[in-house]
């Protein structure tokens, strides 16, 4: 099978090289190329004997798909360039506006995109079971705490898993997330019926725990994930890549790519 050629965009940050380091066990993926932005401390130095570089018409140009774990300005600069040269792009970012989110819907028609605030396969698929459950217990005389902790460098609270799990439990009872919840990181645990309340705690080097926990006053229900090791979103992230290899357009998720949709 042809090697894919990959870039990766934010190569030297915490994911970027956990991506870089878990590419050495794909034999498919061929890592050709390594961006960060033009202030880094980082360039023209090299990892897995590649230069980091600034310019993204140079890297990307020569690479089938591109792994973008950035910020949100320079995940859209990645974004118009994979659309000028016609790249498969793979995006990690979290703190996109909606605009934004917007602007990746209207490129994935003439590329493919990967979007996911969280690309473990654990956290997918509790996204699926918070949704199950909700159907079931989440109503006016029901409270939901959406736990989110992270590590002290963690910058978006709450993050883009927390606010997915929120999204999971509105959009399967048609309801909107911006009036179950004020959407702001509270410090406190609190228990609204009918609401739901991000708790956020950032501290030491947790890789990243999410709950999401239903309370009717009768009894409780807790759905929960617990990230031991970084390498579990590099690797979603890479598989999703290879995943793409095969599609012309579109905007999936990892749940398109587990196949549990």
């Amino acid at each position: 099978m042809k090697k894919i050629k990959l870039a990766i965009v934010g190569g030297a940050g915490r994911m970027g090289q956990q991506i870089i380091k878990e590419t050495k066990n794909f034999k498919i993926i061929d890592l050709v190329s390594i961006i960060e932005n033009k202030d880094s401390n980082f360039l023209n130095k090299k990892i897995n004997n590649i230069k980091i570089i600034s310019d993204k018409n140079e890297g990307l140009n020569i690479a089938d798909a591109i792994i973008d774990f950035s910020s949100p300005k320079s995940t859209l600069e990645t974004l118009i360039y994979a659309e000028k040269l016609k790249k498969k792009l793979v995006i990690g970012t979290t703190g996109l506006t909606s605009k934004q989110l917007f602007k990746i819907r209207k490129v994935s028609k003439k590329i493919p995109i990967v979007h996911a605030p969280n690309m473990s396969i654990g956290i997918n698929l509790l996204i699926e079971l918070v949704k199950q459950a909700s159907k079931v217990l989440f109503n006016k005389d029901t409270s939901i705490e959406i736990l989110d902790i992270h590590h002290k460098n963690k910058k978006d609270a709450p993050s883009g898993t927390a606010l997915a799990l929120g999204h999971a439990v509105t959009e399967i009872n048609n309801l909107n997330l911006s009036n179950k919840s004020t959407l702001k990181p509270n410090k406190n645990r609190k228990k609204q019926t009918g609401k739901i309340n991000f708790y956020c705690k950032r501290k030491g080097n947790i890789v990243g725990d999410h709950s999401v926990i239903f309370n009717n006053k009768k009894e409780e229900i807790e759905l929960k994930h617990r990230g031991f090791d970084r390498s579990i979103y590099a690797l979603g992230a890479i598989n999703a890549a290879i995943w793409l290899s095969k599609k012309k357009n579109g905007l999936f998720k990892m749940t398109d790519i587990l196949g549990i949709s």
